[in-house]
């Protein structure tokens, strides 16, 4: 009885650190080592399970699969599959509970049971498609998709199939270029536009960029991730078009996180004067910071629970009762102290030319990416990861929703390399 308390303690609390990891890797106030320490303790609950052995399936883990929680399921299906229960885990993942599938796949994703990988290579013979993309998705992540298999993919019938495949595709051959791409840049899904947006540009083709700049400039068709693409590889030129779209209210958010990744002196200016406009006053401050380094912390932030006159308010404050009361990573933003901002940016201003980019107050190179993907905030790792990875032409992707020995591996693979990264406008390199 003491020791099935124990293992229900152990699977609560797998859960809950489940949970709050998944939090953290979108989070604006955590860096990798601050998602590693918590990750430890995610691991020992986890680790408690895996040792529970016979008891702790039959009793806990199995009827966990049922709960739909989603952590709960994720945190079970991974204990299950560290104590060698993979095909059975994936025989459940292809029955009925469709629902628990998603929850199912991430353990897979993160999974280091042994031969995992061949266990899933098979089960993409069934008929069922919504389960091959979830195998897909699943393979992609753990790396273990082959060329041949992810050029297959391309024209899956299931969205998630086809932008798993082309994100995690190595270079394109020409001819797979001339024959599939512009299909999928014309895609009506916009997940798979921006998708073969990424593949194009990886492979360097010049249509993919064309494609990116379209879609920003045609208002009823732009995507937030072309314009963030707008921002990472573009010339000034192009970030002065981003900016004109902070002109239209509901194109400010996602213009502004854009603008963040441009690096550029008008981008830094734009910012700044949106200090002012209390609906998005945090996320121009997060922009503003990004590129010039300045930590919106002591002087520089209002004090904790203070807020700009017009600001909204929290949603566990507001009357609404249909109000989203999940927190979303930029309610940890901290409210900036325009005045103080201000005086430091009319003494820092000298300091930034037109013609450069810049990353955290420094000129932006490669080992000034790699710093960033090592220390920098994890909300913003996700596309830095993205320019990393299109720009070494998919030789070096950081799985930044991984575990966080896994992502350390790959940002010591990745460090020679960006010693001699060069990131200019992408369009000069493109054919």
């Amino acid at each position: 009885m003491v020791l099935e308390d124990v293992l229900e303690e152990h699977l609560d609390e797998a859960a809950f650190r489940w949970l709050q990891w998944e939090r953290a890797l979108e989070a604006p106030d955590f860096t990798l080592s601050d998602v590693a320490r918590q990750e430890e303790q995610l691991a020992a609950h986890l680790h408690g399970l895996v040792l529970g052995g016979a008891e702790a399936a039959e009793s806990l883990l199995w009827p966990a699969l049922d709960s739909g929680d989603a952590t709960r399921i994720t945190a079970a299906a991974y204990a299950l599959l560290g104590q060698g229960h993979v095909q059975a885990v994936l025989n459940f993942m292809a029955g009925e509970a469709l629902e628990a599938r998603a929850a199912v796949r991430r353990a897979v994703e993160l999974s280091a049971a042994p031969n995992l990988g061949e266990h899933l290579l098979p089960l993409l013979k069934r008929e069922d498609v919504s389960f091959q993309a979830q195998l897909l998705e699943a393979l992609a992540f753990r790396h273990e998709a082959s060329p041949e298999l992810l050029a297959e993919s391309f024209l899956h019938d299931e969205p998630e199939a086809r932008m798993a495949a082309l994100r995690a595709s190595p270079p394109l051959p020409e001819a797979t270029l001339r024959r599939l791409l512009p299909r999928l840049l014309e895609s009506e899904h916009p997940g798979i536009r921006a998708a073969a947006m990424e593949a194009g540009l990886t492979s360097g083709a010049r249509m993919a960029w064309e494609a990116c700049r379209q879609a920003v400039r045609a208002w009823n068709a732009h995507t937030p991730q072309a314009m963030v693409l707008l921002a990472l590889f573009g010339t000034d030129a192009d970030t002065a078009l981003l900016v004109d779209l902070l002109g239209a209210r509901d194109m400010r958010p996602h213009a502004l996180w854009a603008l963040g990744f441009s690096g550029r002196l008008g981008a830094m200016e734009a910012c700044l004067a949106l200090l002012e406009d209390p609906l998005v006053a945090r996320l121009a401050g997060e922009a503003f910071s990004a590129m010039t380094g300045l930590q919106l912390e002591g002087l520089y932030a209002l004090p904790p629970g203070e807020r700009p006159e017009g600001a909204p308010l929290p949603p566990e404050l507001q009357e609404d009762l249909d109000a989203d009361l999940v927190p979303k990573p930029e309610d940890a933003l901290p409210w900036p102290c325009i005045g103080a901002v201000r005086y430091w940016w009319k003494e820092a201003r000298p300091r930034f030319h037109a013609e450069r980019r810049y990353l955290n107050g420094q000129p932006l190179e490669g080992p000034v990416l790699l710093e960033a993907l090592t220390h920098g905030p994890m909300r913003r790792r996700h596309v830095l990861a993205r320019e990393l990875a299109i720009r070494s032409k998919g030789q070096h992707r950081i799985p930044t929703r991984a575990f966080t020995q896994r992502q350390w591996a790959a940002l010591a693979q990745a460090r020679v390399a960006c010693e001699h990264l060069r990131l200019l406008p992408l369009e000069r390199t493109l054919r």
